[in-house]
This record gives structure tokens, sequence and C-alpha cells, in this order.
């Protein structure tokens, strides 16, 4: 008799009390565990398939090691069908871990930045873009209130994020798009993303169009430009906005440059002279108005956005989010998802260790129970 994996005597049920509520009932709602055979319950096909992806090792070695270890006896066969109709149930546990911290209170008033971006993820022996996740991390707390894995032809976009009032995403050059930033806006939250020399149509209180470079060519090292802009309507209204630049010291400049001219000769392009000026200068654009954030906290605040960059690194390199094993595209689509229910499922731990109360209780429940 083969005997439930909760029932070994380890810690396997520390991580089902992090679980989403209804968790068990998704898998047989969605498909995941339709009959007891071979695994006698949810839990089982779960901690399969995360052993699976955490081991780093293809079907054959996995079920084997599982086997060895005690912990059941499958075949690879009956381990790649888990794992084809696992996804959608996958795809539920890890946007529920993530739902939240998404909708954690704040304090009336406080800005909330989050860190939006993407990142590619190639099958065996490929030789583009198989999947992209894309993300968010709140700064506040660095972890990932937000995700959505699509397949190559998933572009970026602010419009792709649910947001709330008080969200700040920040992004890269990348995500400044009229549309994006109109979704954003009208929900209520704001934006800071990077700007590129060529941008989307921006023009000054008198209705003439502005070029963020040409702002930004008189400026000196170590000053910090400031202009007005607006995104104008196209049958909508203008969304009032700020083109915020600073000119890089000479040294960081010539590395800027460097980089960029580098990247330009591995794609075979010969560059634009305007993107070469344009790599002495950081471009921002932001809708938040002057009066809760000025200039230079608007520039300190855009260095946060590199922390999503580590996660995305943290990721690949511990977790091994990069190295994907499968060909089959809901297998490989499977084997994504698990890597970020596991990465979630971290994430809360640490939250919830850190708000351990020696006293038995948590501290934020306390305070608002307070009159």
């Amino acid at each position: 008799m083969e005997i439930p994996f909760a029932a070994r005597g380890d810690e396997w049920n520390v991580v089902e009390s992090l679980l989403p509520s209804g968790w068990e009932e998704q898998a047989r709602i969605l498909g995941a565990f339709q009959r007891a055979r071979y695994v006698g319950c949810p839990g089982d096909v779960l901690r399969l398939i995360l052993f699976h992806v955490m081991n780093d090792c293809g079907l054959r070695a996995t079920v084997a090691q599982a086997r060895a270890a005690g912990l059941m006896s499958v075949s690879q066969v009956a381990l790649l069908k888990r794992l084809r109709t696992a996804g959608p149930w996958l795809r539920w546990l890890a946007m529920e871990l993530c739902r939240g911290l998404r909708e954690r209170p704040e304090l009336p008033g406080k800005l909330r930045p989050r860190a939006v971006d993407s990142t590619t993820i190639q099958g065996p022996a490929a030789k583009g873009t198989d999947w992209r996740l894309h993300y968010t991390l709140d700064l506040l707390t660095m972890g990932c209130d937000w995700h959505e894995l699509t397949d190559a032809h998933g572009a970026e976009g602010l419009e792709r994020t649910p947001v709330r009032h008080g969200d700040v995403l920040i992004g890269d050059r990348n995500y400044f798009r009229a549309k994006g930033v109109r979704v954003v806006v009208g929900n209520g939250a704001d934006v800071l993303v990077r700007m590129r020399w060529t941008h989307p149509k921006l023009v000054d209180d008198r209705g003439n169009e502005v070029s963020a470079l040409s702002l930004a060519r008189d400026l000196r090292v170590n000053t910090i430009g400031e202009w007005p802009v607006a995104i104008p309507g196209d049958g909508d209204s203008d969304i009032g906005a700020r083109i915020i630049t600073v000119r890089l010291p000479d040294e960081v400049a010539k590395l800027a440059v460097k980089r960029m001219l580098k990247n330009a000769a591995r794609r075979q392009k010969s560059p634009d002279p305007r993107s070469t000026e344009a790599a002495s200068f950081v471009m921002l654009f932001t809708t938040l108005p002057q009066d809760v954030l000025e200039a230079s906290k608007v520039t300190d605040l855009y260095r946060y956005r590199w922390q999503v960059e580590i996660a995305f690194k943290r990721h690949k390199q511990l977790l091994k989010l990069g190295k994907l094993p499968h060909k089959d595209p809901r297998a490989a689509e499977s084997w994504i998802l698990a890597k970020l229910v596991v990465a979630l499922l971290l994430e809360t731990l640490c939250r919830r260790s850190a708000a351990v109360s020696p006293w038995g209780y948590e501290f934020d429940k306390l305070q608002m129970g307070k009159n």
C-alpha cells in the first residue's frame, strides 16, 4: 500500500499550510487530479511536480529518485501526463499566492512603487524565445505581487498589469507606450518609465511637440532637468506628465555609450547618432505630480527598478528557471508555473517568518483592532 506523502513524518504539511484556501478542490475542478491512481491526493501530485522541477533533472531521473527516496512509484509517462494536465491548477496556485500581497491594504495616500519587467525562457535547443514571464515586484516588500506567463508573442506592456489607486509602475524603455500609460492612469495609478530618444508624441503647455533629447542637450552634469508635458488625447483628454532628465558624468557616459555600441554590433546594426547621444542621459517620463514627488526623488525612485532584474537573476540562478527541460508545450508551461509556485511559497514563508510575534499573534491585526 502506498503511504501518502503527508504521513511520512516530514514537514510537507508546512508547505500545504502556505497554500491558498481551496487548493485541493481546485486541483479536481481544473483537472490536475481526477482519480487516485498511483497518487492518493492533490497534495501528492503537487509534491511530485515540485520534486521534479526543483531536482533539476529529467523525467526518468525524477521517477527513479522518487522511488529510491520512498516517495512514490510512478512511471515517467505517468509523470509527463501529470505535468501536461497540471498547468491550469499551477497557474491558479501562483496567481492566488500573488493575490494576497497585491491586495494588502496600505495607509491612505501612501504610494506603492512596483517594478515591472519581463524575462524570456528558452526550451532545449531553442534558437529564440519560447516563453515570456511578465512580472511585477512590490518594492516595499520585495515580493512578486503579479505575474503572467505568455508565449513569445506576448509583448511587454503596462496595460497587462493590474493596478489600483496609489500604485506607481516603474519600467524600462520598452514600457513607454501611450496606450499603456492611458490604461494605468485611467485606473488611478501612475507610471515612471525611462525614455528613448524616439518616444510617443509629447506636447508642451502650448501644444507644440517636444523631444526629450532636444530638451536635455543643454543640461550640465549634476543638474536635473524638468519639463511639464502631456500625451495628447486622440478623442480622449490629455495626460499630464513630466520629463525628468539627468546628464551622466563623463566616465559613466562613456561606459554607457560603449555598452550601447556593443549591443548594436551584436545585432549587426549601425546605431543612429541620436542613440549614441542619448546614452549620455537618463531620461524619465512620469505622471507623478510635482507636489507628490519632486524631481530628485523621482530619479532616486527609478534606481530601485533594478531590484526586479536581481529577482530574475535569483530565480534563474537559484531556482534554475531558465533551464527548461521539456519540449512538450503543456509540460513546459507546467514546469515554469511550478517553479513560480516554489518561488512564491518561499516569499510567503519569508513574509510570515518576518511577522512572527513572540506573543503568538500577528502585530498587524493587533494594530488594526485599536480604536
